[in-house]
């Protein structure tokens, strides 16, 4: 499972890179203009870029010691390797269509669903190892991600600045389920 997994985070993050190009023939002001315009898709990569390899980690750390796939965990990894393999299709929506609602939302969607299903298999493995679901920390990028759908349709740009919540939530979910676990 854990080749499988590298391997889809692996062409997850070469689609993100192919997506980035310049216009052939260009000179002088539309050269640097066409690279201005860049910028924005190279911050759009470095997020997925960041989020993809998250969420590899997470999933290795989850998977970490499982011996035997049961049906379920089968089919909860398999349905978080489509949805990892389908972020760089919201990656190109925010990179085009970041100053409206759809760019935001697509993204935010797509990652918070990621975040749910990959929470789902922690909890399954954890449970099936006979610890207490309160061991696993609360999907914090989940609810950040999928609250910013809502946002987007007010304000992309404060859907997209909404993201940066994850990091101190992440922590205090970290801290909490340790706690829990003591």
């Amino acid at each position: 499972m854990f080749a499988l997994t590298d391997g889809v985070a692996a062409i997850a993050l070469t689609l993100l890179v192919l997506e980035i190009k310049l216009p052939s023939g260009l000179r002088g002001a539309a050269l640097d203009h066409a690279l201005d315009e860049t910028w924005a898709e190279l911050g759009a990569l470095a997020l997925s870029a960041a989020v993809i390899a998250l969420f590899w980690r997470v999933h290795h750390t989850a998977m970490r010691g499982v011996v035997q796939v049961d049906t379920g965990l089968f089919w909860l990894n398999v349905t978080f390797l489509a949805l990892l393999s389908l972020i760089p299709f919201p990656t190109s929506a925010l990179q085009d269509y970041g100053d409206q609602p759809l760019g935001p939302a697509l993204y935010g969607g797509v990652v918070g669903i990621t975040a749910l299903v990959l929470y789902a298999i922690a909890l399954r493995v954890r449970l099936r190892a006979g610890e207490r679901p309160g061991t696993v920390p609360l999907p914090s990028q989940a609810l950040v991600f999928l609250a910013s759908v809502g946002i987007a349709q007010l304000s992309p740009m404060a859907a997209m600045y909404s993201w940066a919540a994850v990091v101190p939530l992440s922590v205090l979910a970290d801290r909490l389920a340790r706690r829990r676990g003591g």
